[in-house]
């Protein structure tokens, strides 16, 4: 919900909130009766064992799957059922992983297109001899905060090292001008190096906007987390400071069994 204060919109209650929201397939509940209110913070990690549900979640709150049951909302407002676009242009972007990446197209073209998509919602990529002109300095401004040097933005996509492929990849989010950033294992595969700089990169972009992101690198939550949310078989079993949620018997009987 937004109130006027001081001739300004201020937002009040959660950004994102989710009601009693369950998902099965068949028999199988992935996720299961989650209530979840998100305030603004810089970064929630969300963070489980294999199979606790966090990945569903992420295809949920992004509107690549809709919920069995229970009410999504963002800002108030009911997104339960919006296909992925519609919550997109709200503000709630989802970073996909280098699929997204047009290979053949150069570092640039790939950020130029994303921004013509949102401008034009998709219809009119390519319409014109000058497509690209019109967005160059969006684009470029959008690869240098994602840290992409010059003499790397007219050459193939395809022909990055793997670290700043990720780099194009959040690059291709932002272009969407997210107000929530949801990442998904934004470091997997990655050299140390590699991850030392992602992890530098999505704490600058945090300052911009809300993050969450589901890591299972338990060190990159550590360095970057606000506030920790531990899902186990679907359900929320615990949330708060890293510091906290590491010594709690729960999440350490969910990583390691009863027997550790």
């Amino acid at each position: 919900m937004l109130i006027e204060s001081n001739h300004a919109q201020v937002a009040v209650g959660p950004i994102l909130e989710l009601k009693t929201v369950t998902k099965s397939f068949g028999g199988f509940i992935a996720v299961n009766n989650v209530n979840l209110a998100l305030e603004r913070k810089p970064v929630y990690g969300i963070i489980g064992p294999n199979g606790a549900g966090k990945t569903t979640l992420f295809h949920l709150l992004s509107g690549f799957l809709n919920p069995s049951q229970g009410q999504m909302l963002f800002h108030g407002q009911d997104i339960t059922h919006l296909p992925p676009e519609q919550v997109a242009r709200r503000g709630l972007v989802r970073s996909f992983q280098i699929t997204s990446i047009f290979s053949h197209l150069t570092v640039l073209n790939n950020i130029v297109l994303s921004i013509q998509r949102r401008q034009t919602g998709g219809t009119r990529l390519f319409a014109k001899s000058d497509w690209r002109d019109e967005y160059l300095g969006e684009a470029n401004n959008l690869l240098d905060e994602v840290g992409i040097p010059p003499s790397l933005r007219e050459s193939p996509a395809n022909d990055l090292p793997y670290g700043l492929k990720r780099a194009v990849e959040l690059g291709i989010s932002l272009a969407a001008q997210p107000e929530v950033l949801l990442l998904d294992e934004p470091t997997a595969g990655m050299s140390l190096q590699d991850i030392g700089r992602t992890t530098e990169l999505i704490a600058r972009l945090s300052k911009e906007r809300m993050v969450v992101v589901v890591e299972h690198n338990l060190g990159v939550i550590a360095d970057l987390a606000d506030e920790i949310i531990v899902m186990q078989q679907g359900s929320i079993l615990t949330r708060g400071k890293y510091q906290d949620v590491k010594v709690d018997p729960r999440v350490i009987e969910a990583y390691l069994g009863k027997r550790h």
